[in-house]
């Protein structure tokens, strides 16, 4: 990940850290103070600071891929314009290989650390957010401030009680889900795009669309959960939207095609619960690789200038014939609808079957554009 800065040099004490507190955690007392971002990267540069000890297997091979890549690539990039939001770092200090002392300075009222032996190190957690600042010190590009403050946490921890701390840190609590995540900030403009939609159209919004979770129940009357929409959005759709006049012009072609998808097709609209749950046993309009299928197909009328009102009335029901039937040949022979364990059809949720689903409506509109290969 760190590509230019030097090599650490041999260790240079004393380390003397101004105005610190202490805190008591983990049945001891440990440090709190702030750090600059300068500060860090000189602590990098004179070996006081080693990337080493996090449990995290991705911080322990040769190069970052990855998810781990992919945030710390953010971080570095939120940096750079000096907006991320970093939270609070940990180091770790090992008092049984390491000399320490904290003493009051009577000049200025301060409580302050030296380190006369021993290296912080990346034990407890943090990692990610360390090479992300001194990558983004690095970048030639220039614009992090080096000044931006840190609140630190030094945590004075053995081996066995790092692993302790780094354990609780890494698998305590759950995470927000993508669903609620996302609806809640949006970090690209496609995500942008999603929640406006959602929000935009009378036919989804929160009584339609599952916000809090990323999977809507077989009972709900739901449509489908946010995560579903606002992914299908993020790799099926092709408008690039990249200013603020992209997204409110997008946004208002996509509410405008909902409207004529549900003219023709009520059940991507909303249903009463009774409805919804016969909707499902009937087709498979409301499962996820179809939304992604419909999306896809969107964004090549889009890219084309296709009315969606013209687009859309092949998908209308012809007395028994159904497109979304679950019997619909044109699914399974696509892969997108397989047969259960339990001798019933369920559908595949897999890239390949999204590409298919969306090919297989692009052909029942008479639409002429393929789905990207390097969707993912």
């Amino acid at each position: 990940m760190i590509t230019t800065l030097e090599d650490p040099p041999e260790t240079t004490h004393p380390l003397e850290i101004i105005n610190i507190n202490l805190v008591d955690d983990n049945g001891g007392q440990q440090i709190e103070t702030q750090m600059t971002a300068r500060f860090i990267v000189d602590l990098y540069r004179r070996g006081l600071l080693s990337l080493t000890g996090n449990i995290r297997p991705a911080h322990q091979q040769d190069r970052l891929v990855g998810k781990t890549k992919t945030k710390v690539n953010k971080w570095t990039t939120e940096l750079l314009d000096n907006n991320a939001i970093i939270g609070n770092i940990s180091v770790r200090l090992d008092p049984t290989k390491s000399e320490h002392d904290i003493w009051n300075d009577p000049e200025t009222g301060l409580t302050n650390m030296t380190i006369t032996a021993g290296v912080l190190d990346c034990a407890v957690d943090s990692l990610s957010r360390i090479k992300a600042i001194l990558a983004a010190a690095d970048n030639p590009l220039g614009s992090f401030d080096l000044d931006t403050r840190f609140q630190v946490r030094i945590w004075l921890l053995d081996d066995d009680a790092a692993k302790k701390v780094a354990t609780i840190y890494n698998t305590r609590g759950d995470k927000v889900n993508d669903s609620t995540a996302k609806y809640a900030y949006s970090e690209t403009k496609e995500q942008e795009l999603a929640r406006r939609l959602v929000n935009g159209s009378e036919h989804l919004g929160q009584d339609n669309i599952e916000v809090l979770s990323n999977s809507v129940s077989a009972s709900s009357h739901k449509l489908a959960a946010f995560n579903t929409i606002s992914k299908a959005i993020e790799t099926s759709w092709k408008g690039g939207p990249a200013t603020a006049a992209d997204v409110e012009a997008q946004t208002s072609w996509l509410i405008s095609a909902w409207d004529s998808l549900v003219k023709v097709r009520p059940e991507f609209g909303k249903l009463s619960t009774p409805a919804r749950q016969e909707q499902r046993k009937a087709n498979i309009a409301s499962t996820a690789v179809a939304i992604y299928g419909l999306i896809g197909a969107m964004s090549t009328m889009y890219a084309d200038h296709v009315d969606p009102d013209v687009a859309f009335k092949a998908l209308a029901k012809q007395g028994d014939e159904d497109p979304f039937d679950w019997d619909n040949p044109a699914w399974s022979d696509a892969g997108v609808v397989t047969p259960t364990g339990t001798g019933s059809l369920g559908t595949r949720n897999s890239f390949p079957a999204r590409k298919s689903a969306t090919r297989v409506l692009q052909q029942i509109m008479g639409l002429n554009g393929e789905t990207d290969e390097s969707a993912s």
